[in-house]
């Protein structure tokens, strides 16, 4: 029994260690904006051990046993390397990564203070740079600072995720109700979230929303279960993170938070604790805003006066006119969000001449399967059974509040946050596309932890939803494959360019920051238009065009490196 306590303690650990890790180097770079200090080599290593000192500090009660804190901490830090190893090896190859998310990454190593100024207009998508929140990119740019590899960024993306498995598979095994395998499966599908998964090789920022929303929801169950100090500086970190991440992210954890607060008033009121929460969840939001967030939502807000410019505001940017599939302009947000959920999983927009094609649940085809494992796919983006997923669960609830009637105290607890989970979505007026709402996963994976809390019968059902999940989520687990292939790709244009000993031809377009891919190979260029000239080629998943000179005299110009 001890065995088995020890091991929910270090997986709570690693977990908030990790989360901890991201927040602690978000405070300290943007704190150091303040004074004047830019991104560093050794933020993040600080941010590391200041979240252990703290986890040490919190737990010496609670962790008895020096050797748990010895694991967690120890496991942290092999997750941490492990994660920027993985990440180092592949090329970020998404659309938004490449346009902007990864210049936002190099400004900041390179010397950009948000606080002090706005970037020139000349760089690639300055505007969003700019304004957006840079919760997810500033703990990237400080792994940048520290390995000199733009692609080390994206190892946050596997620390969360390792972070988020941790937190659900340490509190489904502390609940002592479901066996270790279930609990090992039910994690898994809560963590692999297809919006999360998509976008890990990538710089893309939904993915970590879906991630830390998650964390949330499972930090803030230990609160109330453990009320020790720990949990809540964990909870903390999370609303900072979250508050940062992107704008809906602030409107997403601001809606969790007050529901989780309403819930501690109106069911679980204890007076002490619903103060010490209220404080906490009050203090973090207020760091997420006013100092995480100073250069996005307060420069907004006093400059253009609305926090979330461009997309609000006067003199406000339409994103969405150009993302929108055909026809989707004139249809209400229900309407788009029925043909999207009840369509075959596609990327369909203005442009690529392909359509909306309904189907009925549980049927796939070819394009469920290919275009499952893309970045941003639009129609039905959680996978191509998420449907039926979605009906079943929709069985296994009304069975649940129909025919078992006893413990209702416990499982309206349960229905409250189907409530939350559901009416987050329905906030969100462009919820159709799945990355915008990628907390809707978890309603199938939730009803169906409350059927194995609570159903002992109805096995063959469940079973089903096991097999409907494992299905789903594998399909999308090809975007590893398919990374790996781009990766492959790239590495030997750009191997094809070193060994040509010339000066390269480069047209990025909107494609810019795959000039930082030259700069870390050595390789030299010159920007020039080239699109029309037969010789030159696409780099591989991106806008950009390369040429290699034929005639050696002609590399010999300036170059840039």
């Amino acid at each position: 029994m001890k065995e088995a306590e020890n091991k929910v303690k270090i997986l709570f650990s690693i977990g908030g260690i990790l989360v901890m890790t991201i927040a602690m180097t978000l405070l300290i770079v943007t704190i150091g904006f303040f004074i004047g200090l830019t991104v560093s080599k050794w933020q993040f290593p600080a941010g590391f051990v200041l979240s252990a000192t703290l986890y040490y500090f919190f737990c010496r009660t609670y962790y008895r046993n020096p050797g748990t804190y010895i694991k967690g901490v120890g496991i942290s830090l092999a997750i941490i390397l492990s994660s920027i190893v993985i990440a180092i090896n592949f090329y970020d190859v998404s659309y938004d990564g490449q346009s902007y998310h990864m210049e936002e990454i190099y400004q900041l190593k390179n010397g950009w203070n948000p606080t002090e100024g706005e970037l020139s207009s000349s760089i690639n998508m300055a505007l969003y740079i700019d304004h957006y929140s840079k919760g997810v990119e500033i703990p990237q740019s400080a792994l940048y600072s520290i390995t000199d590899r733009i692609e080390a960024g994206k190892a946050t993306n596997f620390m969360l995720l390792s972070a988020s498995f941790c937190l659900t598979l340490g509190l489904l095994l502390s609940g002592k109700r479901l066996s270790a395998i279930k609990c090992i499966f039910i994690s898994l599908f809560a963590t692999l979230n297809p919006i999360a998964v998509n976008q890990l090789l990538t710089t893309y920022v939904d993915g970590q929303l879906a991630i830390m929303l998650l964390c949330f929801l499972i930090t803030a169950t230990w609160a109330v279960r453990e009320g020790d100090k720990f949990s809540f500086l964990v909870l903390a970190s999370i609303i900072i993170i979250t508050s940062n991440i992107k704008f809906t992210g602030l409107v997403y954890i601001v809606l969790f938070s007050f529901a989780f607060l309403a819930w501690l008033a109106l069911v679980n009121y204890q007076k002490a604790f619903f103060q010490k929460a209220f404080l906490i969840t009050l203090v973090a939001g207020l760091i997420g805003v006013f100092i995480v967030g100073y250069s996005t939502y307060v420069e907004n807000t006093i400059v253009h006066h609305h926090p979330f410019y461009p997309l609000m505001g006067k003199n406000k940017v339409d994103i969405m006119q150009h993302n929108l599939p055909p026809g989707f302009e004139h249809y209400s947000a229900s309407h788009k969000f029925f043909l999207s959920f009840f369509g075959h999983t596609d990327n369909v927009m203005i442009g690529n001449t392909k359509e909306i094609r309904l189907k009925i649940p549980f049927a796939i085809n070819k394009d469920d399967i290919v275009n499952s494992y893309a970045i941003d796919t639009r129609i039905a983006g959680f996978g191509g059974l998420f449907s039926g997923l979605m009906l079943l669960s929709v069985i296994l609830l009304t069975i649940l509040l129909t025919k078992f009637s006893g413990q209702w105290r416990y499982r309206k607890n349960w229905l409250y946050l189907v409530v939350l989970i559901i009416t987050s979505v329905i906030i969100m007026p462009e919820s159709w596309w799945a990355r915008y709402v990628p907390q809707f996963w978890y309603i199938p994976i939730i009803i169906l932890l409350i059927a194995e809390l609570y159903m002992d019968n109805f096995k063959i059902l469940k079973l089903f939803m096991y097999i409907c999940l494992t299905i789903n989520i594998g399909f999308t687990l090809l975007s590893f494959r398919f990374n790996i292939l781009m990766t492959q790709m790239i590495n030997a244009q750009l191997k094809e360019m070193k060994d040509s000993e010339r000066t390269i031809y480069v047209q990025f377009d909107s494609s810019e920051s795959n000039r930082i891919r030259f700069q870390e190979k050595g390789i030299p260029y010159i920007e020039r238009y080239i699109e029309k000239n037969p010789a030159a080629k696409a780099i591989v998943s991106s806008d950009a065009m390369y040429m290699i000179p034929v005639n050696p005299v002609e590399s010999a110009q300036p170059t840039k490196l």
